[in-house]
């Protein structure tokens, strides 16, 4: 009598947070722990350099030029004071970004676990396509000090920004796991260790 093979299907961790909140911090951490980590964002860049298809579809829609970084920018202002507009991009970006992300995870599928550092994990409804869903969180009075020191902004254009995400108050309803960034980042870094311990023992 045979016993046929398990095929091993690695574990998918959707990484996700709110801005100045920590993400690409803890992400940092996950490839230093030799895990891999496929970044949404770093594929809508090279979405916009290379994607034909999708370029189209944004130009006919906005009726801009979309072909280097300045008119990317233009774009940014426009769809930042504009939540409907903003859906409509996002609506045309997040398929092809989708579809990306899964042929990155075919290179990992000899691995334990992949991550998916997305920051519109949420909003995007990409939940569905993970396993568990990991927040990097700090509350709103952190939020707003670290990104105004980040990017050396006031109060007000700093909670503007905030306010055109979902906020991680709302986020912490969705998520599977906690990683509370308010204190040192080797707290973060222990939180973090203490997940993948987790995960480990529970796969034993």
């Amino acid at each position: 009598m045979s016993v046929q093979s398990v095929k091993h299907r690695p574990t998918i961790v959707g990484l996700t947070g709110g801005i100045a909140s920590g993400k690409s911090t803890a992400s940092n951490y996950f490839r230093q722990k030799n895990l891999p980590v496929i970044d949404s964002d770093q594929i809508v860049k090279y979405l916009w350099k290379t994607h034909k298809e999708m370029i189209q579809k944004a130009e006919s829609f906005f009726d801009i030029h979309l072909r280097t970084p300045q008119d990317l920018k233009k774009l940014s202002k426009i769809i930042f004071n504009d939540d409907k507009k903003r859906e409509k991009l996002n609506h045309i970006v997040h398929p092809y970004v989708f579809k990306q992300i899964e042929v990155e995870k075919e290179k990992y599928q000899d691995r334990d676990m992949i991550i998916i550092d997305m920051p519109l994990l949420i909003e995007a409804k990409y939940k569905t396509h993970v396993d568990l869903v990991c927040l990097v969180y700090v509350d709103l009075e952190t939020q707003i000090e670290r990104l105004m020191n980040r990017d050396q902004i006031t109060r007000e254009d700093a909670l503007k920004k905030i306010h055109s995400q979902m906020s991680l108050e709302a986020k912490k309803e969705h998520a599977d796991y906690i990683f509370d960034n308010k204190d040192s980042v080797n707290y973060l870094y222990h939180q973090i260790d203490l997940f993948l311990g987790g995960l480990k023992h529970e796969k034993q």
